[in-house]
């Protein structure tokens, strides 16, 4: 079984729609559905938000699906390398945390090269295009002047909310765990609407509609911001697709 984590369900609704026979989860307390593809068996949790979302929801989830062979941590981030573009995909060589704003980050995990191949020779094999590079994990939204002044303090070159607290648990329990995410904003893009949205990544309607009253010029940027989603989930699916099997993916 492959134990697959994101935070809100736009992250693997494309993936949803490849894989066989998809059912909701029946496990009390957990959100996502469970189905497989290539021979493989999948199960998919919703963690919402943030690191302690994160923690929370991946201890209750190693505790009650045991057996996983490979843990995968999904979803967006943002780029910290101008090199990035929306829709890129990154799997991730090392994991830097900063827990608490002006915090030097540190570096919590990092990955086996040979483990890396294999993801790699998977992901190539399938025709599927991926960077190598760090991650960085904060607990809340950077702005763009904090994602430059990240990527030179870490030389980490995407930013999420949710990978390091995965990859504690993982590792406190043994398990392989990779970090395989698509980039949805650029260096120098405001993340639009981050305040529209709860933990569990829905969105708020008496939080959208102050937010716009708020900053009307967001609903200009919405449209770009979905553009990216779409690319972003769609190279999500193409890499899960090919971790199941080595094979040409469906690309739907």
């Amino acid at each position: 079984m492959i134990l697959v984590f994101y935070a809100f369900a736009r992250e693997v609704g494309v993936f949803r729609r490849r894989v066989n026979d998809a059912t909701t989860l029946a496990r009390e307390g957990f959100r996502g559905f469970r189905g497989h593809i290539g021979g493989k068996e999948f199960s998919v949790v919703g963690h919402g938000i943030g690191p302690k979302r994160a923690t929370e929801t991946a201890r209750r989830a190693f505790d009650s699906m045991r057996g996983a062979e490979l843990v995968i941590g999904t979803g967006v981030v943002g780029a910290l390398s101008g090199e990035l573009k929306p829709g890129d995909l990154i799997l991730a060589d090392r994991i830097f945390a900063s827990r608490e704003q002006g915090e030097s980050a540190a570096q919590v995990a990092a990955f086996d090269d040979a483990h890396l191949r294999a993801i790699g020779k998977s992901l190539s094999a399938a025709g599927v295009n991926y960077r190598t590079g760090a991650i960085l994990t904060t607990n809340r939204v950077l702005t763009t002047g904090e994602k430059r002044g990240a990527k030179n303090s870490t030389d980490a070159i995407v930013v999420d909310m949710e990978s390091s607290a995965i990859a504690v648990e993982a590792a406190a329990r043994g398990l392989p765990f990779i970090v395989l995410r698509a980039v949805l904003d650029e260096v120098d893009d405001e993340v639009v609407g981050a305040e529209m949205v709860d933990e569990d990544g829905n969105v708020n309607p008496l939080g959208a509609t102050a937010f716009l009253v708020r900053n009307p010029g967001t609903v200009l940027k919405l449209p770009r911001m979905i553009r990216n989603l779409s690319r972003a989930t769609k190279a999500i699916a193409d890499a899960l697709e090919a971790i199941a099997h080595e094979g040409k993916v469906s690309r739907a």
